[in-house]
């Protein structure tokens, strides 16, 4: 039987997926359920795409506010070092200005004893045998005196500022120090946020591409669908009119039922307008009745061609080729091995057409001659 067995072949490698059923009712509600859980699983995939770009829109945030982050981190790591530097510094100032103090106290004791500093007390400058002697020391003892005064008042002054350096450098080194603790462990909870948006992102482009598995199975589901109502409409049809299958002498079979409208010939082109050479047949027929192959062979192209539309070429043996126009769908492609009577697609009104129908030709050798001529009387 022609159509015992359902060509899945146009399936490559999908025809342990198809379902079994010889109901015509059936593959369509079949069709229809694959059609609306794609339909389904399509607007959960925009759903999940939409979250997917909440979650890239939230990481990119969170990495440039880690980067900010680190950028403090980096400010108050040199704000450390220097203030490190400038305590370094105000220190050795300071032991620089002990050592100079230490050097004038020694001075000082060295003055006061050749002046005999040691030895003057209240009333030296009246008890002195010449005036001018005690004179001199008592000068001697002021300046002296006054001298030490004032560089222990310098001194003084200088270690305290000594001392407000060091704290003023301390105070600064602690904050600093204090800072980048507290935006490393803001940095931290927030590398541990960004792991947790990553991994939800490797989660939904999980289930992006779950979706998009699921989406082109139901597309394949419907694909097979559609071929296998086409072969069960064409058995029913084979089946309510017999003379259809009946093949002539060349093995050929009318690849469409419908009445033939414009013979091979020249004719009044119908869009043109000029008369020109009509090189097969034009056979009526309804939008998206199945088209079969008038004989078995290779199709050796499927695809649009200007003037033609949708078009199937099928090779035959003996340099012939068969040509099918005008389709709304195709249900092969090139290289597909066809037997008489598979539907190839459906009639439809494409490329340069006036009305829904089948143009056929038949080519020996790349010339057209009349298909009457091969296809059964």
């Amino acid at each position: 039987m022609l159509f015992a067995a359902i060509a899945f072949s146009v399936l490559a490698g999908s025809a342990s997926a198809v379902p079994d059923t010889d109901d015509i009712r059936d593959a369509r509600d079949k069709r229809e359920d694959a059609k609306d859980r794609a339909a389904s699983t399509a607007e959960e995939l925009e759903l999940v795409k939409a979250e997917d770009i909440e979650v890239a829109d939230a990481l990119r945030a969170l990495d440039e506010y880690v980067a900010l982050q680190q950028a403090k981190i980096a400010a108050a790591r040199q704000a450390i070092e220097a203030a490190e530097a400038e305590a370094t510094l105000r220190w050795v100032e300071a032991e620089q200005v002990g050592e100079e103090i230490v050097e004038l106290r020694a001075q000082l004791q060295r003055l006061a004893v050749d002046a005999y500093v040691g030895a003057m007390r209240a009333g030296t400058l009246l008890e002195a045998e010449e005036l001018s002697t005690g004179l001199r020391m008592a000068a001697i003892l002021d300046v002296i005196t006054g001298d030490r005064g004032d560089l222990l008042e310098r001194l003084r002054a200088l270690e305290s500022d000594s001392e407000d350096i060091a704290r003023s450098a301390d105070g600064a080194i602690i904050d600093a120090e204090e800072q980048e603790r507290e935006l490393e462990s803001s940095v931290l909870l927030l590398a541990r946020r960004i792991a947790a948006q990553e991994a939800a992102q490797e989660e939904l482009v999980k289930r992006i591409a779950a979706h998009e598995q699921e989406i082109r199975e139901f597309e394949r589901e419907q694909y097979r669908m559609a071929i296998l109502i086409d072969n069960l409409i064409a058995a029913e049809l084979r089946k309510s009119a017999p003379k259809l299958t009946e093949k002539s002498a060349s093995g050929f079979i009318y690849p469409v039922e419908g009445k033939i409208t414009s013979p091979f010939g020249l004719r009044i082109h119908p869009i043109f307008g000029s008369e020109r050479q009509h090189n097969g047949l034009d056979i009526d027929c309804v939008g998206g009745q199945p088209i079969w192959s008038a004989k078995a062979g290779t199709v050796i192209f499927a695809g649009w061609r200007d003037g033609y539309g949708n078009v199937v070429l099928i090779e035959h043996e003996g340099y012939v080729v068969t040509v099918y126009a005008h389709q709304s769908r195709l249900s092969v492609s090139k290289g597909h091995s066809v037997e008489a009577g598979d539907p190839i697609g459906e009639c439809g009104s494409t490329g340069w057409s006036t009305g829904t129908h089948l143009h056929f030709e038949v080519r020996v050798g790349g010339k057209p001659k009349d298909p009457l001529l091969v296809l059964p009387a």
